[in-house]
């Protein structure tokens, strides 16, 4: 089934202010989560609403959390979400880094204090659409190990960049340090199936393919071994160090715990080539590095050499043309949050055919 877009988010959002937020947050949380179900990005789209309300009703994420600036200066500011939802405070420090790089070439905005805040290339593409590059990282407790470890040491710790990339929309990376995200071994064991070798160890510190091995505490896998890992400290140490967050095995898992804050921290880097290079155009460099990429000899197979968010930009303009389709997981998950607050998850009435 193919859902309405402004009906989904509407869900997300009603649901949400029944938890006790705020209508604007509501609405930011709903827009961002039903962006990326529309990018194909489910594992970060509104199969995370259960864990959020369930925060939120529990006491871990506070619904009247107030940020407050801890320091500001020309091109740098740092937040502190008070324990709040992450998706909203990290919106707020986009746009901050976004203004501060118009003025001044470059903008860093941290935050501490925080939690998840969905696919991280959604801040990274803020500052694309706005015709600057842009950086996201965050912090997570940890479900990763480090090379050569057998345990939980590491988070996965996300990052993303993006570039405005002229005719071929925005170059968008987005990636966790891990082979893949823990939702979508999450997914794998909601729906049933099996995972491929190098995605987990399960808690002795052997590959196995059960993604309930994960839920016995089993960790993720670095992807590219000891390159994963490296990256991993990179984000450590820029939304985690820099922001005065909590680090390592100190961030809580608010995901298991759902009474207790998760202190993540966050980063986020607008550049301006309009003030750094004035004259010079990134968008048509931009589409200059895609063409040339783009028609380099194919391996045998191959259909087109992508550049990264592609998919996702071509993904995103189907889902506008015919819906949104969620997964399994996705719609089990918001099952369970109409049964946790007073709003109704009615999926026939959601239907892309109902859109305005």
């Amino acid at each position: 089934m193919h859902y309405s877009r402004s009906a989904l988010a509407a869900f997300c959002a009603e649901a949400l202010q029944a938890a006790r937020v705020g209508r604007e947050d509501a609405e930011t949380v709903a827009r961002v989560l039903t962006s990326a179900d529309e990018r194909g990005v489910s594992s970060h789209g509104c199969v995370r609403m259960e864990g959020y309300v369930e925060c939120l009703l529990s006491g871990g994420i506070r619904p009247d959390a107030v940020c407050r600036f801890v320091a500001e200066g020309p091109s740098s500011a740092l937040l502190d979400a008070g324990q709040g939802l992450g998706i909203p405070v990290s919106v707020r420090a986009a746009e901050l880094a976004i203004e501060k790089a118009k003025q001044t070439g470059v903008g860093v905005v941290n935050v501490r204090g925080s939690h998840h805040h969905g696919a991280c290339g959604y801040y990274s593409l803020m500052c694309a659409r706005q015709g600057l590059l842009g950086l996201a990282m965050s912090t997570g407790d940890t479900i990763m190990a480090a090379t050569g470890s057998a345990s939980r040491c590491i988070g996965n710790n996300p990052f993303s960049y993006a570039v405005p990339a002229g005719k071929y929309g925005n170059i968008c990376y987005d990636v966790a340090m891990s082979t893949v995200a823990a939702g979508k071994i999450s997914m794998a064991g909601d729906e049933g199936r099996s995972i491929p070798l190098g995605w987990l160890l399960d808690a002795a510190g052997n590959p196995t393919t059960d993604p309930a091995d994960y839920e016995r505490g089993g960790p993720l896998v670095p992807f590219g071994g000891y390159k994963g890992y490296g990256l991993s400290m990179m984000v450590e140490s820029l939304a985690g160090i820099l922001s005065g967050a909590a680090l390592l095995k100190d961030i809580h898992a608010w995901n298991k715990d759902p009474t207790h804050g998760g202190n993540v921290g966050h980063c986020f880097i607008a550049l301006d080539p309009r003030i750094l290079n004035p004259g010079f155009s990134v968008p048509a460099r931009a589409e200059q590095m895609i063409e040339e990429l783009s028609a380099a000899p194919k391996a045998p197979g191959a259909e087109r050499i992508c550049f990264p968010g592609q998919i996702e930009q071509e993904r995103e303009a189907a889902s506008r043309k015919a819906g949104i389709c969620l997964p399994p997981a996705a719609e089990h998950a918001l099952e369970r949050v109409s049964a946790m607050v007073p709003v109704a998850f009615v999926p026939d009435a959601m239907r892309f055919e109902f859109e305005k």
